[in-house]
């Protein structure tokens, strides 16, 4: 195998593949990138067993080859190199690595002990703007948490309708969903719903983030594949293949609510701000109480703790409705809070039971769902 490669390209290609990688002291096969340059293609691949990315770009190959590679000592490396072309040998499972005064000889491993790319075997498939995806998936999994009892609700659930993607995300005390147009959602995967697991969604969102393009969503019972097809066609064609989570979705639907008895609109980095300060006097079980006045048109968050003292914060804003008054964890309410983009958001609530949803002004595409705690 020989080539030469761009280092800033390299770097940027190492540095997606390498985040699959890395950490197995079961399998140290697992730690390693799999490179390989055949027909003026250079591919490289990296998998957790759950997890899979192959990157594909076009560059001269002057040597065919194939070789099993430390990704963590690639990566490191690249690193520091200027950015200067890199050039790129294979002898004997050796990778010889040249750049300015720069140069290294990693030790490599038979290719053929590296874990077969897995195939998606049907071809249920849609095609969405990957920037719109990767911006929307940290606004749900970022309330999703593992659970080993309720497998189910450890990942993030993809729901495709007529001209829709719904992504929807829960820790069975909060819930978080958003809908993506789509053009067109092809006849044979109309009302088909999946979850994928969280850290696959982490990872779409981290490694795609930014591309520019069309990310075509193929899968099938098991799995399912995220392939990126970039605008500029300077860019690496990069997929990124995930097992599928087995199980039923809980029917999330029932319990959203059809009509609030009072509803609030803030400023949401006021509201941010006030809650985070009076954050700081809540007790361990991080409670806050939120009282919500439709005369004074005012919201007063406090928090007490015997330990430390108490606080109580105003933020004005339009109440409409009923008064009401409802304690809830504060982290929570940050969480749904903060990933809104708009600057003003509405409150709606019925009791200090029932569930309290927040949603940003002028997108009705998002919405978050937050059980009050009862004291």
């Amino acid at each position: 195998m020989e080539f030469k490669i761009q280092s800033k390209k390299f770097k940027k290609i190492i540095s997606m593949v390498s985040r699959i990688c890395g950490g197995n002291l079961t399998l140290p096969i697992l730690n390693n990138i799999l490179i390989e340059a055949k027909d003026n293609n250079l591919s490289f691949f990296s998998t957790n067993l759950e997890i899979g990315i192959v990157v594909n770009t076009q560059i001269e190959i002057k040597k065919e080859g194939k070789i099993s590679v430390p990704g963590k000592i690639l990566s490191d490396f690249l690193s520091y190199l200027p950015d200067e072309e890199v050039e790129v040998k294979l002898e004997n499972f050796i990778l010889n690595l040249k750049c300015a005064n720069f140069q290294a000889r990693i030790l490599g491993q038979d290719p053929k002990d590296f874990p077969v790319v897995p195939e998606i075997k049907e071809k249920n498939s849609v095609k969405l703007d990957n920037i719109i995806l990767t911006k929307s998936l940290p606004k749900i999994y970022h309330i999703v948490s593992p659970n080993d009892s309720r497998v189910e609700i450890s990942g993030i659930l993809f729901s495709f309708k007529k001209d829709k993607l719904f992504i929807c995300g829960t820790d069975s005390i909060r819930l978080a969903e958003k809908n993506i147009d789509i053009k067109e959602v092809p006849e044979n995967i109309l009302n088909k719903s999946l979850i994928i697991p969280q850290r696959t969604a982490v990872e779409i969102s981290n490694i795609f983030s930014e591309i520019e393009g069309e990310m075509e969503i193929i899968f099938d019972q098991s799995q399912i594949s995220f392939n990126l097809i970039p605008s500029e066609k300077t860019e690496p064609k990069i997929s990124l293949i995930s097992r599928l989570i087995e199980g039923s979705f809980p029917d999330y639907k029932e319990i959203i609510p059809k009509s609030f008895k009072t509803e609030a609109l803030f400023l949401k980095d006021e509201i941010l701000n006030k809650v985070k300060t009076t954050s700081i006097f809540s007790s361990k079980i991080q409670d806050i109480k939120l009282d919500f006045n439709q005369k004074s048109k005012k919201l007063t968050i406090s928090a007490s703790s015997s330990n430390i003292g108490e606080a109580k914060s105003i933020v004005k804003g339009d109440i409409k409705g009923q008064d009401i008054e409802v304690n809830v964890n504060w982290k929570y309410l940050l969480d749904g809070i903060s990933v809104i983009d708009s600057s003003e958001i509405i409150i709606g609530l019925n009791d200090n039971i029932s569930p309290i949803m927040i949603m940003p002004v002028g997108d009705k595409s998002y919405f978050y769902i937050l059980m009050p705690k009862t004291m």
